[in-house]
């Protein structure tokens, strides 16, 4: 069973026609008319299958094999704001071609073998990341829903109803993971560490656990010159040595975990003003849960020190924790077998970004991923690429994986 990389890059193109930029990228914000159209196109694709297609009650796509419980490979079409061509989308598309081969080749193991297309995993529009995959893992708040604004202004719950979606039926989802004896998704690795192996494909080990802070700090603003060092309560030293804290931490651990202070500044400053109230975030990332948890400790440890230090209210609120999610071995290893079997080199990596799979992971379901090279590292933006001949290697070893998996996985 052979898939084609010339059909996959045609697939490529056709679904990237909704939400196309003039950069050369696409914009398919989640829960838009664009990104509504793409996973239009992608049912009626199914469709022409002979599979049953049909949206469940958080708006996921879902293709069934004859089968009620089988292996189901996907991803995302939503994107970011002016985002790549790849992200999310090459894992549908491979799914797809996976889905289409074994059809073409007869191969028995199609009986079983799916698709399922998540809905909203970017969370750029409305902040609330992997919707489609929290509800079937069974975590999605509905709180959260109700209260979630998008950088348009409008709200979460009214957007859903629009396109036919009950938010208080979301919880509904969680039945269905009954039916996923496994899920695979290809990815673009949205990093350079393939490139600079010089390999096209990567097995995916696990997918790091994050913590995402909002840091608040007040102070005593007053006259930069006329307020000595000793009579300050600046309120900016406490971010700095946040900022500075993540940088010792992630030097210390330079394989094992990134911490980012991604937005920093004073609330309300000037040039001639000691800093009276200053925010940051943060964000930590690692595939060891006690590495993330003494991360968190030592750095925002070292930003209320310094607050208390410089007589400054320091007000951390952790917005986000997710914890790692651990690839299943009998899916890695069955994906080794079939990269091998293909002839093409790999190795093991973790995934430093979050995709759906870690929500089925920690709900108990058997996960794998495959990341593709991305050239230059490059992701969330127009020039994200992966080769024709990547993309095929890597939807080879899917799909090669997909049928091994649906032999033994009940």
């Amino acid at each position: 069973m052979k898939v084609s990389a010339a059909r996959i890059a045609r697939n490529l193109a056709d679904v990237n026609q909704f939400g196309a930029t003039a950069a050369g990228g696409a914009e398919r914000l989640a829960w838009t008319d664009d990104e509504i159209a793409a996973r239009r196109w992608l049912s009626d694709a199914c469709a022409d299958l002979g599979l049953d297609v049909e949206q469940d009650e958080a708006g996921n796509v879902w293709a069934h094999p004859p089968e009620t419980r089988g292996v189901y490979l996907g991803s995302h079409l939503d994107t970011v704001p002016d985002g790549g061509r790849f992200d999310g989308a090459l894992g549908v598309i491979g799914a797809l071609e996976v889905l289409r081969s074994a059809r073409e080749a007869n191969r028995p193991e199609a009986r079983r073998l799916g698709l399922v297309c998540f809905t909203d995993e970017e969370g750029a529009r409305f902040g609330i990341g992997m919707l489609g995959s929290r509800s079937l893992a069974g975590v999605v708040e509905l709180e959260e829903v109700q209260r979630a604004v998008g950088t348009d202004g409008a709200r979460l719950p009214d957007v859903l109803r629009h396109y036919g979606i009950d938010p208080s039926r979301l919880p509904l989802v969680a039945q269905r993971r009954a039916r996923v004896a496994a899920y695979l998704e290809l990815h673009i690795e949205q990093g350079p560490r393939l490139e600079r192996e010089g390999l096209a494909v990567g097995i995916v080990t696990g997918i790091v656990g994050i913590s995402n802070w909002r840091i608040r700090v007040s102070g005593v603003a007053n006259h930069a010159g006329a307020t000595m060092p000793a009579d300050r309560h600046d309120a900016l030293m406490p971010v700095g040595e946040l900022i500075l804290a993540a940088q010792r931490s992630m030097r210390a651990h330079p394989a094992d975990l990134v911490a980012t202070v991604g937005v920093a500044g004073v609330i309300g400053g000037a040039s001639n003003i000691v800093p009276g109230r200053a925010h940051a975030t943060l964000d930590i990332r690692s595939l060891d849960e006690g590495l993330l948890a003494a991360a968190v400790d030592e750095i925002v440890g070292a930003g209320r020190r310094s607050a208390q230090d410089n007589g400054c209210e320091f007000l951390p609120t952790e917005t986000k924790r997710m914890p790692p999610a651990l690839m299943s071995p009998l899916v890695m290893d069955a994906l080794d077998a079939a990269a091998r079997g293909e002839g093409i080199p790999t190795v093991r990596l973790s995934s430093r970004a979050a995709h759906d799979g870690m929500n089925l992971a920690t709900a108990g379901v058997p996960c794998g991923m495959v990341f593709v090279r991305s050239q230059g590292g490059i992701s969330h933006a127009p020039a994200e690429f992966s080769s024709e001949e990547d993309c095929g290697l890597g939807v080879q070893v899917l799909a090669r994986g997909a049928i091994a998996l649906a032999r033994t996985v009940r």
